[in-house]
């Protein structure tokens, strides 16, 4: 048998909403982990938010059961201090808008950080932070102003939680961006910075990018040219996957991460519509209807990724009744 992952070397994971959900693991998540590193695929950890130190999100894992190192973690925090160390020069002033693990990096590169736009940064670099304050917003505001170099970590909108979704990192960065009029250079995902850190640490030949949220992972895996999976544990669902344009579109679907270790679903296109698995997807007159048993989840996957290619391949004018079969996929 064949599996997904079997054409994979590397497994580059997401973390809210794929790993975890605030201090809860995904169901799946740490057995599947598990079962990919007895399969002899590295796992790396790649995540947007740069709030918390690599080694507090690596004692994070080990407490949820997922043995972890900062060696196998790449934040976005890393990715813009680095690209920063390339651009800017040695002892620049900094104003930090994120939390202390965003000064530490600051600091440990060399740079001189300050509080406020009196100080004449020459950037500012702004990332998660959930104490932001609107004087701290107004000192980036103020700053990118008056000329500084302008960094974000992340432009997510939101933050998949065990409650819910809050806002992320991109409204605080939308809130100056709005007001300053300027466009800030983005180091995680969907961008490349933070993607290719990860690449080159892992010397992946053969990468795989697991994601729940399709204008994040999706596209980035896309960006730099990598196969992606969009797993249905976090942000985006049916909804969003029928709907993607092309550059968010993944290359396979899957429940969860243990998913992986299962054949990969494969939608063929025939003379009526696309087929998956035993589920068949057709559109009379621009309606998409789906035949085959529905009972399970996994059949219901498989009609979901037979209806995406169709939707995507064109000539479909209604699929939300079609969606609204499928009722065990979020």
């Amino acid at each position: 048998m064949t599996r997904l992952i079997d054409a994979y070397d590397v497994a580059l994971f997401d973390l809210d909403g794929v790993i975890y959900l605030g201090p809860r693991a995904v169901a799946g998540a740490v057995e599947g982990v598990a079962g990919l590193r007895a399969s002899g695929v590295r796992a790396c950890f790649v995540t947007n938010n740069a709030a918390r130190p690599a080694q507090t999100v690596a004692d994070h894992l080990v407490s949820l059961g997922l043995p972890a190192t900062v060696e196998d973690l790449v934040t976005s925090a890393q990715a813009a201090v680095g690209l920063m160390r390339r651009e800017l020069p040695a002892g620049a002033r900094v104003l930090v808008a994120g939390t202390q693990n965003l000064v530490d990096h600051m600091l440990e590169a060399g740079f001189q950080v300050v509080d406020t736009a009196a100080d004449e940064p020459d950037a500012v670099v702004q990332g998660y932070d959930p104490q932001m304050t609107w004087p701290r917003l107004d000192e980036a505001a103020y700053s990118v102003q008056n000329g500084a170099r302008w960094y974000a970590c992340n432009t997510d909108s939101t933050r998949p939680t065990e409650r819910g979704l809050v806002p992320g990192a991109g409204v605080a960065v939308y809130a100056v961006q709005v007001t300053t009029r300027a466009t800030p250079i983005v180091t995680g995902k969907p961008f490349r910075p933070l993607l290719e850190e990860a690449l080159r640490r892992t010397a992946a030949r053969n990468p795989l990018f697991v994601g729940d949220r399709l204008d994040t992972d999706i596209a980035g895996a896309n960006t730099v040219g990598i196969d992606s999976v969009l797993v249905f544990t976090g942000v985006h669902g049916k909804h969003d996957l029928v709907a993607a344009e092309p550059a968010l579109r993944p290359t396979h679907i899957a429940a969860d991460i243990p998913a992986l270790l299962r054949p990969a679903r494969v939608a063929r296109a025939d003379a009526d519509g696309f087929r998956c698995g035993a589920a068949h997807v057709t559109a009379p007159g621009g309606v998409a209807r789906i035949d085959g048993d529905l009972a399970t989840l996994d059949a219901q996957l498989d009609a979901l990724w037979a209806l995406a290619h169709l939707v995507w391949a064109g000539g479909v004018v209604d699929y939300e009744t079609a969606l609204g079969d499928l009722n065990a996929v979020h």
